[in-house]
């Protein structure tokens, strides 16, 4: 994997949920962001591209990857939530974590932007564009 880049923003909002969560709900939004992450790392690496850097900053975690084709682009984008949904199994025994993972799956969903479903969303109109034109 390339270097790990962040900014002050990323280590002022760490700091701020430091300060104010419960040690165990922390615990939980970390570990869960760190599954969706790994989601989109595997995904990255399953489809043969290389991670170039992964940004941490204060709206969250962008990983920066070679280029990739409109489909690959869609299953790495829906890895990370499709991981994060994962964690909701861990509601019995870790229910911090299950809904610290439900919440950032639905949020990354949402088709905006540079947010998954926004990703997904995009390569996806960009296959029905070359396939219509």
């Amino acid at each position: 994997m390339g270097r790990i880049e962040t900014d002050g923003g990323f280590w002022l909002v760490l700091g701020l949920m430091v300060l104010l969560l419960p040690l165990r709900f922390l615990a939980g939004v970390i570990l869960a962001a760190a599954v969706h992450e790994a989601g989109h790392l595997l995904a990255i690496r399953w489809t043969g591209s290389r991670v170039l850097r992964l940004e941490l900053h204060s709206g969250g975690a962008r990983i920066v990857a070679d280029p990739m084709e409109p489909g690959q682009e869609i299953l790495c984008a829906l890895a990370g939530p499709a991981a994060g949904a994962l964690t909701t199994l861990a509601w019995g025994c870790f229910p911090e974590l299950a809904l610290a993972g439900a919440v950032q799956t639905v949020f990354n969903l949402l088709p905006l932007g540079e947010l998954d479903g926004g990703r997904a969303l995009d390569a996806f109109m960009l296959i029905l564009r070359r396939e219509s034109g």
